[in-house]
């Protein structure tokens, strides 16, 4: 059957660089004049192979010889070959189109794994990038729910946790920071890692601060403002005085004290890692008048011997006699510690004995369970 087709092949190398062109640079398409211009055509992709020679076959016939002489499992026969390959003439040119192998072709697909690889991995790097821009909102929109549910909570109830207060923009800003980042373990000057010097700058104006709240003279009282909450800053005064085992004091938690001071539940199951780590034994309120009854506090501090004597509490709603509390520790050689979680506001504001509680004869340490504020002086 006649054809109005034609072939060409048209390229800008010289006759002697066309023998260095790829063989996916070249393809086979329509002649503009021959085709329909409301049909569109695509380009055929050729493989081009080395110009045929008189001992073309001869040659291939060689070498297929040496390699099945080495393999002959693995190389196909030279009829294979040839049915593999086609000849043709165009313009007078002796041209062979060969039919792509599979191993060429797994070849060429493990390439464009490997690319696709690349692709991959750099819209992973994208995504992470913009996953990191997020707001909570959009990266985790579970937990935002909660978070937001929780400051509903908050708006519409009741609080009359002492220990718990609504800090102001500030706060929340600083708490949410990129302060976060840093690791500081130790005091400044003396970090265990690295890179703290602006840490140090913002630990060392907390002390400053903590102790002009409180009117307190920086040459007979330190701070100490890394603890997160009282638990934790009671803990670090046990075991900067105590040994695992020695004794402590404090109210009972039914009488409104604190499990940081040490507690046992009636089956005598310890709930807390002061009463894990030391022997606590309680003092506790007159059932009657809700007082606590120093007679009976000071009858079992002299038979009991604790290292620590503990005044403040939870759920105390009266004032603290201070200096009773240093009469009996003074009696009973303990170290007074008093925990003035709830009351440090009050202590601050001169609402609440403050001329004891800022005495250093009366209570040498002190601690605050306010995150929001300062932690321990002593």
């Amino acid at each position: 059957m006649e054809s109005d087709l034609s072939l060409g092949f048209a390229s800008s190398t010289t006759t002697s660089q066309r023998a260095q062109i790829a063989d996916d640079s070249i393809s086979l398409q329509l002649d503009s004049s021959f085709r329909d211009p409301s049909l569109p055509v695509s380009s055929v992709p050729l493989q081009l192979l080395e110009p045929l020679v008189e001992n073309h076959h001869q040659q291939r016939s060689h070498e297929n010889g040496n390699i099945d002489g080495q393999n002959d499992d693995d190389e196909k026969t030279e009829e294979e070959e040839e049915e593999d390959e086609k000849e043709v003439r165009i313009l007078g040119y002796s041209m062979c189109f060969k039919r792509r192998r599979e191993s060429e072709s797994s070849s060429i697909s493990s390439k464009r794994t490997a690319t696709s690889g690349e692709l991959d991995l750099e819209e992973r790097r994208k995504s992470v990038k913009s996953w990191g821009n997020q707001p909570l909102c959009m990266s985790d929109p579970e937990i935002f729910d909660m978070m937001e549910k929780e400051r509903e909570r908050q708006y519409k109830g009741l609080e009359l946790i002492a220990s718990e207060n609504f800090v102001c923009r500030a706060v929340m800003e600083a708490l949410g920071s990129h302060l976060t980042n840093k690791y500081s373990e130790g005091m400044p000057g003396s970090r265990y890692y690295c890179g703290n010097q602006y840490i140090d700058e913002i630990e060392t104006l907390c002390w400053k601060r903590a102790l002009n709240a409180f009117g307190l003279d920086s040459e007979k009282w330190g701070v100490n403002v890394q603890p997160y909450s009282c638990t934790s800053a009671n803990f670090a005064v046990y075991t900067g005085l105590l040994l695992p085992g020695d004794r402590i004091m404090g109210l009972d938690n039914p009488s409104g004290g604190n499990t940081s001071h040490g507690y046992y539940m009636p089956s005598g199951r310890k709930v807390s890692s002061a009463s894990i780590f030391f022997e606590s034994l309680p003092y506790k309120v007159n059932p009657q008048t809700g007082y606590i009854d120093f007679d009976k506090l000071e009858e079992r501090a002299l038979d009991f011997r604790p290292k620590i004597l503990i005044c403040g509490g939870s759920s105390y709603p009266r004032e603290w006699d201070y200096a009773r509390f240093r009469q009996i520790a003074d009696r009973c050689g303990a170290v007074l510690l008093c925990d003035m979680a709830q009351i440090s506001g009050l202590v601050a504001a001169k609402s609440a004995n403050q001329h004891q509680a800022n005495s250093p004869g009366f209570l040498p340490i002190s601690s605050h369970a306010r995150h929001k504020d300062v932690e321990t002086y002593y």
